[in-house]
């Protein structure tokens, strides 16, 4: 274990749960609308078991190496030289992933808040948050996650105003969508959970047994799956099948008909808290991405500061191009369809790979 930036199975636990969660939740019901109608909701469950059987295949492989992250993992699994290609592959992908994060962030914060306020301001201020959270001790960085973790909680608790004001009857009939469709909101649900591989990443630095690690995980799946279902079908029995086609955020538009005596546009508010939330889980994604860069230019984990700068200065760059709506939700259906390869289909042949020839950590 590496005991200089180790942290608990409970920093863990906050951690995985703001990986998987960032903007998914604000744009998943309409999302899996799209593809599964009203039975969107039976798809996100299935993708939730989809995710625990993923997490155990990382968990697998990791407990075969389990001093090394994933990027060490494949070096040593595959060679240098086609390891470190792996690596770079998916340290493009994360950078990709985290900027389209970092757009779509924007553009909602752009259409419900600050529409006056140029993107050459909000994206460097923001990045800059981001940068100085991502040049700490890993300690750090999962002590913060920790502390604003219970915030994604706002969502199911918000969530629940739909059943005050809501037709149970838009969710029948059950399984009235094709199969082909549910197994496509399997996938759309699936995909929006796949900050998983961090368990690979974060495998040596976490104080505990096996077990421990996987049930951690397993935990953090299971509160992760609950909140996207219940957000799912609290916006499904709100909204008409007619308002889906209108409606790509629901929850924000569900969360501003809300209406306090001394509170207006409860929306506003819940942003603000929300972008919280966006910070830390694309530190955790830089986090991935500066660990990948450090070890494919073999530089040690305590002297990064090139490549956290460098990936920050990346996605700020990339996120600043000019996009329209139509363009951003195209490149998240590129980037949530990479995702079948790196996140599916390469971890479990690497596991077959260890596995059949027998590969492990030498002691």
């Amino acid at each position: 274990m590496k005991k200089n930036s180790s942290i608990t199975v409970v920093q863990f636990f906050w951690f995985f749960i703001q990986i998987q969660i960032a903007i998914s939740v604000l744009i998943l019901p309409y999302s899996i609308y799209k593809v599964a109608k009203t039975d969107g909701w039976i798809s996100m469950l299935l993708a939730g078991v989809v995710t625990q059987l993923l997490i155990f295949v990382i968990w697998y492989l990791a407990k075969r190496y389990p001093s090394l992250t994933f990027f060490e993992l494949l070096e040593a699994l595959l060679g240098k030289v086609f390891g470190k290609f792996l690596s770079i592959l998916y340290i493009v992908y994360f950078l990709s992933l985290t900027t389209i994060i970092l757009i779509f962030f924007n553009f909602l914060i752009s259409v419900w808040v600050l529409n006056q306020t140029p993107d050459v301001v909000k994206i460097p201020l923001f990045v800059f948050g981001c940068f100085y959270l991502l040049h700490s001790d890993l300690r750090i960085i999962a002590r913060f996650l920790t502390i604003v973790g219970p915030l994604v909680l706002l969502v199911p608790f918000l969530a629940c105003y739909a059943f005050s004001n809501s037709e149970p009857l838009y969710l029948f009939p059950i399984f009235s969508t094709d199969l082909t469709d549910i197994t496509q909101g399997v996938l759309t649900g699936s995909l929006a959970m796949q900050g998983f591989l961090i368990l690979s990443i974060l495998y040596p630095y976490i104080e505990g047994s096996d077990k421990e690690k996987l049930l951690a995980a397993t935990y953090a799946n299971i509160m992760v799956t609950a909140i996207y279902v219940f957000t799912i079908i609290a916006a499904f029995v709100y909204f008409s099948p007619g308002q889906f086609l209108i409606l790509p955020e629901p929850l924000l538009y569900m969360v501003k008909t809300i209406s306090l005596v001394l509170i207006e546009r409860i929306d506003l508010i819940f942003l603000a808290f929300w972008s919280v939330i966006v910070l830390a889980t694309i530190v955790a994604y830089l986090y991935i991405i500066s660990t990948g860069m450090a070890t494919v230019f073999q530089r040690s984990s305590r002297n990064r500061l090139v490549f956290d700068l460098l990936s920050c200065v990346i996605i700020a760059v990339f996120a600043l191009i000019p996009q329209n709506l139509l363009t951003l939700r195209r490149l998240l259906a590129y980037i949530d369809y990479a995702g079948v390869p790196f996140v599916v289909i390469i971890p479990i042949m690497l596991l077959l790979f260890a596995v059949l020839f027998k590969r492990r950590e030498s002691t």
